[in-house]
């Protein structure tokens, strides 16, 4: 099979020393190879799965879809295969550590198709495109948390928000997010631009929070609201108006500033010595090749990321590369939280742009640290009860799968759409601690060569709790009802699993994405984070990855000739 020659391919990447390999292109990877293209440097990406934004004929589809041929789930911008791990409750489930439970997630041996992007824009092509800044005191974690003793949380990330709110303000314009000001933030200056008016329904749930004491504001989303604009949450963006990493970023890195992509390629390890990464191996339509860059930058997600690395075994990288530490794969961190609908006084018209109201005021909560509570944009009708009905017994045990009839789910879906059809659907966002036994590890058995263990921590359990207690009685019981079980991990919100810190013996990286033990291996994907914080990562992820950008840019130095 001949090498690339046409379209957005180019010639032997083989013959090239590129300035940065870039692995992966979500929000990280797209992000740290656009700022080193724009500066002139010779990026090479490489993507597991299409370029969905110019290549092939993609596809829109749900979250809810039920396809498990990979070939279609990767036209619609998913990840083909569904993720195997285990799961188990602190101190068991009512009891019984391996009792099933609804939600995201059921508790034992457990195979899911989780909210994972793969293809250009990875995971941004299926994000809610909410892009909100951390608060200052998540740079300092431990401090929040006194009560928990056993977690790894340090006092403070290597950076803290003054260093990276530049970058933050940078990556807003860049992926033209709007809103109005958070009344709470301490930082927020109201310098975005403001999106389109409420409709009735949403108008009536911010007077409701207003008049019960709440501070609502609207949410921070990076898009540029075409007209019908939906958000398209869950599902790829066909009009070039959600804000994903393959549009703003990748695209313009190919097609104004010479960087180089390969699709359909999968890289399989690293090759290095003890002091550099030499070589990237990668399987691309079935031909292997060797690559070489001065840096290599990983941004696979924080579960392959890690895994790349533990497979990246030699004799001189006996325990997985960069990993002296003994801490690639660890302190994985998901998120918790909760569906729950909010019944507004009036309903009213819901056209419009529907993700729209955020609150912070449960940030922090009878002085525990809980989280944001945001709208996600999601109608209630019958396709989308459906979907979360298919989503849950996707997840439950075998066993339970075999009693539900398609008939029985599309009458409950019926009768749950008819009860909620004037509610707004909201989300809590409750931050989850790093923990050194989850983990994520290589596993050749599994469909995707890796597993992962995750214990859902009891002092977690008891903010979640918190949140929903302190929720309804600001509201009244009456108003909200929690559409979810007590259990509910967000696997679009994976972090943790590379962590970044100043001391090598406590992280993986340091302040400047780079490994303590390998001075030209990066990773700027959500494996650096050392705490989650109680939002959405991705702006976080982005501001990083424009800083890291620069970062590599200063050490490269000299000429700067991007393209191959």
């Amino acid at each position: 099979m001949p090498l690339p020659t046409t379209g957005h391919a180019f010639e032997d990447p083989t013959s090239v020393e590129w300035d940065a390999i870039v692995v992966g292109t979500g929000m990280g990877g797209a992000t740290v190879g656009y700022e080193l293209a724009r500066r002139g440097r010779k990026v090479l990406f490489l993507e597991k799965g299409f370029f969905l934004h110019r290549e092939v004929d993609a596809e829109q589809g749900d979250l809810g879809d039920p396809s498990e041929v990979p070939e279609e789930r990767l036209l619609r911008g998913y990840w083909p295969l569904s993720i195997e791990g285990q799961t188990r409750v602190e101190g068991g489930w009512r009891g019984r550590s391996w009792s099933p439970i609804g939600g995201a997630l059921s508790v034992g041996d457990v195979d899911f198709f989780a909210p994972l992007g793969c293809g250009s824009g990875g995971s941004t092509v299926l994000y809610g495109a909410t892009l909100e800044r951390f608060y200052p005191c998540d740079f300092r974690p431990k401090e929040n948390f006194t009560e928990v003793t056993d977690s790894t949380l340090p006092d403070a990330w290597p950076v803290d928000y003054d260093e990276l709110e530049p970058f933050y303000r940078r990556a807003e314009e860049l992926f033209s997010v709007h809103g109005t000001p958070d009344p709470l933030h301490p930082d927020d200056d109201g310098g975005l631009p403001e999106p389109p008016p409420l409709n009735e329904r949403d108008r009536d749930v911010q007077d409701l929070f207003q008049r019960k004491g709440l501070h609502p504001y609207r949410i921070h989303v990076g898009c540029e609201f075409v007209e019908g604009c939906d958000g398209c949450g869950g599902k790829l963006c066909l009009r070039e108006c959600k804000s994903d990493s393959g549009r703003v970023c990748l695209v313009p890195a190919v097609e104004e500033f010479g960087a180089r992509i390969l699709t359909e390629c999968e890289v399989t390890h690293l090759g290095a010595d003890g002091s550099a990464v030499r070589e990237v191996y990668c399987r691309w339509r079935g031909r292997e090749l060797t690559l070489r860059g001065k840096n290599v930058i990983l941004a696979a997600g924080a579960l392959m990321t890690p895994v790349l690395l533990l497979n990246s075994k030699s004799d001189a990288w006996p325990d997985g590369l960069a990993n002296r530490s003994g801490l690639v794969g660890r302190n994985l961190m998901v998120h918790t939280g909760d569906m729950i609908a909010v019944r507004p006084d009036k309903g009213g018209s819901t056209e419009g742009f529907n993700k729209s109201l955020s609150i912070n005021d449960f940030y922090f909560s009878e002085g525990r640290k809980l989280g944001n509570f945001q709208s996600v944009g999601v109608q209630i009708d019958t396709g989308s009860v459906l979907a979360h009905l298919r989503t849950t017994i996707d997840k439950s045990p075998i066993w339970l799968r075999k009693l539900v009839h398609p008939i029985l789910l599309r009458i409950a879906a019926r009768i749950g759409a008819f009860y909620f059809r004037d509610a707004v659907v909201f989300g809590s966002i409750i931050e989850d601690l790093p923990y050194l036994h989850n983990r994520v590890f290589p596993d050749p058995t599994a469909k995707n060569g890796m597993r992962f263990e995750y214990e859902y921590p009891d002092e977690l359990r008891q903010r979640n709790a918190l949140f929903r207690r302190n929720l309804g009685r600001k509201l009244g019981r009456g108003r909200v009802v929690v559409l979810t079980r007590p259990i509910n991990l967000n696997f679009g919100h994976l972090c943790g699993t590379c962590r970044f810190g100043d001391d090598p013996k406590s992280s993986v990286l340091d302040r400047s994405n780079r490994s303590h033990d390998v001075p030209n291996l990066y990773v700027v994907d959500g494996s650096f984070f050392p705490s989650s914080s109680g939002t959405n990562p991705s702006l976080t992820i982005a501001a990083n990855a424009l800083r890291v950008g620069g970062l590599i840019d200063e050490r490269l130095g000299g000429s700067r000739t991007a393209g191959g």
